[in-house]
């Protein structure tokens, strides 16, 4: 293959033009002003920081984007882990209930280890009589009572601590409650001592375990907003005023199916005394009475005695400002 040559004449032209730039930038450089070459020098420095910082910026901001997603990520995870824990929980008691699945009494002595709630919690509290409320004694099978007594009873000899069940009708509030010795030992445990970022719904360690030996019976929850579970559903009770005066919590025991009906919900600092179990008199009892019914977003008319019993509700704002929700509920019906 032959060589490409080139040709003497454009050969001159290409050194001709090369040797007039040399001279041209020779010439400028001799000309040039100290200020011109430090101006350049400037120019260039500002552009290398320009450069400099919108790299910085932009791979901050990808950092940031990426943190913001991870613990996005992270967030969702843990709420959908521990809503299919409290399915699977749910699960379980109902295959309880059904039989399906049968408690083996031999761990129970295993299982107590003397740290249980017992009968003698809260028998400081004054034994109030019942009053007008109907009451059903005809020993009627009732069979959402049994069943729902099923599910809990097998638990309450493994596990004494267990006291009973909640279910608001037209909610998904349907869960097992348990009374520790303190208000805070089932806060973030569920009734078997497994730690749970949702903790359990338990009854205020003062009161007694007898219903309808407490004129305010008071029941602790988690708002759980995220995952809508523990006592989140309830705040719909706060916007919805229809469903507010139509609403009815059960509270089921080994003694019987007790029905309270919903009259008040605000919110509160946790600093007032919403949760007050003990009165001096039946005077102090109708006007703490009066006052949680005139504290509610929505109205509604309720008489009250000496004889009346109240149920609370209680669970946080989420808003992380000491903040509380309060639902008050006055006892209409009892039956065993």
């Amino acid at each position: 293959m032959s060589k490409k040559t080139v040709s003497p004449v454009k050969n001159s032209v290409l050194n001709t033009e090369w040797a007039d730039k040399q001279t041209a930038f020779a010439e400028e450089l001799e000309n040039a002003r100290p200020s011109d070459i430090s101006h350049r020098s400037d120019l260039t420095k500002k552009n290398l920081m320009r450069t400099a910082l919108s790299k910085a910026i932009r791979y901050t901001a990808m950092l940031l984007c990426f943190l913001v997603f991870l613990g996005a990520s992270g967030y969702i995870a843990t709420y959908a882990i521990q809503y299919m824990e409290k399915q699977q929980q749910n699960d379980y008691f109902e295959n309880l209930g059904e039989g399906k699945i049968n408690t083996k009494y031999a761990q129970i002595s295993a299982k107590n280890n003397g740290n249980t709630a017992t009968m003698t919690l809260g028998q400081t509290m004054e034994d109030v009589d019942i009053g007008p409320i109907n009451i059903d004694h005809s020993g009627t099978y009732n069979e959402y009572f049994e069943k729902k007594r099923a599910q809990f009873v097998g638990l309450q000899r493994m596990y004494p601590d267990v006291w009973g069940w909640i279910d608001v009708p037209g909610t998904k509030v349907n869960y097992i409650v348990v009374q520790g010795k303190t208000n805070t030992d089932y806060l973030y445990t569920e009734y078997n001592g497994k730690y749970t970022r949702y903790g359990s719904i338990f009854l205020d360690f003062r009161n007694n375990r007898n219903v309808l030996s407490n004129r305010n019976l008071i029941i602790y929850g988690h708002n759980m907003n995220t995952a809508r579970i523990m006592f989140a559903p309830l705040l719909d009770f706060a916007t919805d005023e229809a469903a507010f005066r139509n609403q009815v919590i059960n509270i089921i025991t080994p003694d019987g199916l007790y029905t309270y009906e919903l009259f008040s919900i605000y919110d509160t600092y946790a600093s007032y005394n919403y949760i007050q179990t003990s009165f001096e008199s039946d005077e102090e009892f109708i006007a703490f009475c009066k006052k949680c019914q005139n504290k509610s977003i929505f109205k509604k008319n309720v008489n009250f005695t000496k004889d009346s019993k109240l149920l609370t509700l209680s669970t946080c704002t989420v808003r992380g400002d000491g903040m509380r929700w309060a639902l008050h509920a006055v006892l209409v019906g009892v039956s065993n």
